[in-house]
């Protein structure tokens, strides 16, 4: 069954991240299949699976050379924001999520990247 879990602007901020990683000059050819297989996954809507798996490329990639510093850190967060929306959805008695504030402090990050 299809949740939805992103907004419109969370996909792009996603797919642009993606895309960053992909990108970088250490990714190996394995890494961007993942990242690529992920880019075409992504949509408001989608199985809970494919955001588990997500989660997971995007966690992994904090320990992959390739990506710089500030990618890894918008890597880390967006993995522990999709971790607790997994949760959050597994728990019956749970909150629907209003998704995550626009604070700084905010575990889903604006990606800036540069041209």
């Amino acid at each position: 069954m299809n949740s939805e879990w992103f907004t419109t602007d969370q996909v792009r901020q996603l797919v642009e991240l993606l895309t960053v990683i992909a990108a970088a000059p250490d990714t190996s050819d394995e890494h961007r299949y993942e990242l690529d297989y992920c880019r075409s996954q992504l949509a408001q809507q989608m199985p809970a699976l494919e955001v588990f798996v997500l989660a997971g490329v995007l966690h992994e990639t904090t320990d992959r050379p390739g990506p710089d510093v500030a990618t890894r850190d918008h890597c880390r967060r967006w993995s522990a924001y999709l971790t607790h929306l997994l949760s959050v959805a597994s728990t019956p008695t749970a909150a629907t999520s209003q998704g995550p504030s626009s604070s700084t402090s905010s575990p889903n990050p604006t990606l800036s990247v540069a041209a």
